[in-house]
């Protein structure tokens, strides 16, 4: 079943949002840290490997774990980014539906008084509307 968006609701989920944004990029620097922290270790362990005259296919190995770190790093900056930028989005959509709101709310409040009522003053249709089929209408400028 679906909920009912109200104005409440999506102030109260864009909250929310800006919440998870700020802290998505908590989460990111902590796994930047961390792959900082093991591109270092995978330096310190390659020369350690060198040093005591390990074989390419185990260097290798250390090597490619490295890359990955790298690899993860630079998707991390694309993504604080992004993520960055949707939180200040999520900002000025909440700013702009803060201040439609006020400009909208007597539009509104005259609306949901019309749907909520039983009945209408008058339902018969107007002439204009029942002869409209048959109307002529004048073109200018058409006469050559």
């Amino acid at each position: 079943m679906a909920s009912e968006v109200s104005y409440d609701s999506v102030m109260e989920e864009s909250d929310e949002l800006s919440l998870m944004c700020e802290d998505d990029v908590q989460v990111y620097g902590r796994i930047r840290q961390r792959c900082e922290r093991e591109i270092g270790r995978a330096d310190q362990l390659v020369a350690q490997l060198e040093d005591a005259g390990a074989g390419p296919t185990v260097i290798g190995w250390v090597t490619r774990c490295r890359e990955q770190y790298q690899v993860l790093l630079a998707q991390l900056d694309e993504l604080e980014k992004n993520t960055i930028s949707q939180g200040e989005a999520v900002t000025r959509a909440k700013a702009l539906l803060e201040a439609g709101q006020g400009y909208y709310a007597d539009i509104a409040a005259d609306m949901e008084s019309v749907a909520d009522r039983d009945f209408y003053i008058s339902d018969q249709v107007d002439g204009e509307d029942t002869s409209a089929a048959t109307e002529t209408y004048e073109t200018r400028g058409a006469h050559a």
